[in-house]
């Protein structure tokens, strides 16, 4: 079978494996972030694609500035972001909205309403703070 076929309750959480800036987390609610790749691979730095993440964030949460090594496109499902980049205003967007960030922007969110975000990348990502 060459397609690759996974649900989002067959991938774990991955938060507790994630090391961000300023420790864990800054909100006291659950989160998730699933690599929805193939299996058996570094998710912060895969080999092979497709390069997806499924998150969840709850009201409050608050991602720090950051950039990544590659192209990223967002779908919000659900909830609603505020979304800050250098140089820029910020911007308020919510669920059916679709993003298209180019590699290396610097740019960090704050979740305005609970929020479920598919997330795909055209390469591996990297993660890069500010």
């Amino acid at each position: 079978m060459g397609a690759h076929i996974i649900g989002l309750e067959d991938r774990p959480n991955l938060e507790e494996k994630i090391e961000r800036v300023g420790g864990r987390g800054n909100s006291a609610a659950h989160k998730t972030t699933r690599f929805l790749g193939p299996e058996g691979q570094d998710f912060v730095n895969p080999l092979k694609p497709p390069y997806a993440y499924f998150i969840e964030r709850p009201k409050g949460d608050v991602t720090p500035d950051h950039s990544h090594d590659a192209n990223r496109l967002e779908f919000v499902v659900e909830g609603q972001i505020e979304w800050r980049e250098q140089g820029h205003e910020p911007v308020i967007y919510g669920r059916g909205t679709l993003t298209y960030v180019k590699a290396g922007t610097v740019y960090g969110y704050t979740v305005l309403e609970d929020a479920r975000i598919l997330i795909v990348f055209e390469e591996s990502p990297g993660m890069n703070y500010r």
